[in-house]
């Protein structure tokens, strides 16, 4: 049988000063980041009229076409409906 180890004094893994250090240093630079995207941001709006961009239309012309009714066998559009049916008839 191996002999058993011997336990030294109570050692943390890390100093408390240097954890402190190392937790304030990463929310610090959470903070300058989350900062620097807002102050960065693309699409911030001061207050001023965005400057209008001056586009080109093409000016082409189309050629004149003609249309002919192929369907004529539709009703007139001028006719109207009976105004009596079987439910407002009275006897």
């Amino acid at each position: 049988m191996s002999p058993p180890k011997r336990r030294g004094a109570y050692k943390p893994p890390r100093n408390r000063r240097e954890l402190t250090i190392a937790v304030l240093s990463s929310l610090a630079i959470i903070v300058v980041t989350a900062v620097l995207i807002w102050v960065l941001r693309p699409n911030k709006d001061l207050g001023t009229t965005p400057t209008p961009v001056a586009t080109s239309v093409p000016t082409v012309t189309a050629a004149p076409t003609t249309l002919t009714p192929t369907d004529t066998t539709a009703a007139p559009a001028d006719t109207t409906p009976s105004d009596s049916t079987p439910e407002t008839t009275t006897p």
